[in-house]
């Protein structure tokens, strides 16, 4: 039974990292999409989020990217939680953002990282790979379901800078033991993989979301 969050009250920070449209008041939450950026331009900013039809920020949403380094002081954390984020940045800023997410958090603080299974794809793909009827499309729905492919054309400017401003494509894929080994090669502890609902620490509760799980892996570890 999950306790009172009361009962978990305590002065450190608790980061919600790349959060999307989810930043309860109870977290500090930062994310570095460009819409984001664009909303918090002064006086312009609203209006033509409005326009191109954007997405409806909170105000609690702070601009920052965890691989340039967040304007919070080391060992301040209790809390870490980066939801399908990692796999959106390369492998070399991957490590940069690992550093960072510990030297952010106080002793006895949790990391907590939710990223899709590449494993669950693989095994997807040679499924339909060995079935005659899907093996013509199995590489299409493979590259499509990971995120890794591009289907639209870059032959012009727009779609270029389209392409990078939504940061949508997916850089760097995880399975559960390279994921693991990660969290051990920074320093983690008690590193384990983690189901919906069993927070170590509840304030959790808060930011995790159960469809964040679906064909996907989730692992913790806590500094020490």
């Amino acid at each position: 039974m999950i306790a009172p969050l009361k009962k978990y009250e305590k002065k450190g920070i608790c980061l919600n990292v790349g959060c999307g449209l989810i930043a309860p008041s109870e977290w500090t939450s930062y994310d570095s999409s460009f819409t984001l950026k664009l909303a918090r331009t002064p006086i312009i900013g609203s209006s033509i989020i409005r326009i191109i039809n954007g997405p409806d920020w909170p105000s609690s949403a702070l601009c920052g990217d965890i691989v340039k380094g967040l304007n919070i002081p080391f060992e301040s954390c209790d809390l870490i939680f980066a939801s399908h984020i990692l796999e959106h940045i390369s492998l070399s800023d991957f490590h940069i953002a690992m550093n960072n997410i510990y030297s952010y958090l106080k002793k006895g603080g949790i990391f907590r990282a939710i990223v899709p299974d590449l494993n669950y794809y693989i095994k997807k793909y040679s499924s339909q790979i060995s079935d005659r009827s899907a093996s013509p499309k199995a590489s299409f729905e493979f590259m499509e379901k990971m995120n890794i492919g591009y289907a639209q054309s870059r032959r012009n400017i727009f779609c270029r800078l389209l392409e990078a401003v939504k940061n949508s494509r997916h850089q760097w894929m995880w399975d559960a033991p390279s994921l693991f080994s990660a969290f051990v090669e920074y320093g983690f502890q008690g590193v384990h993989l983690c189901e919906y609902g069993d927070w170590s620490d509840v304030r959790f509760k808060l930011v995790d979301k159960k469809e964040s799980y679906a064909d996907s892996i989730c692992i913790e570890g806590h500094k020490e």
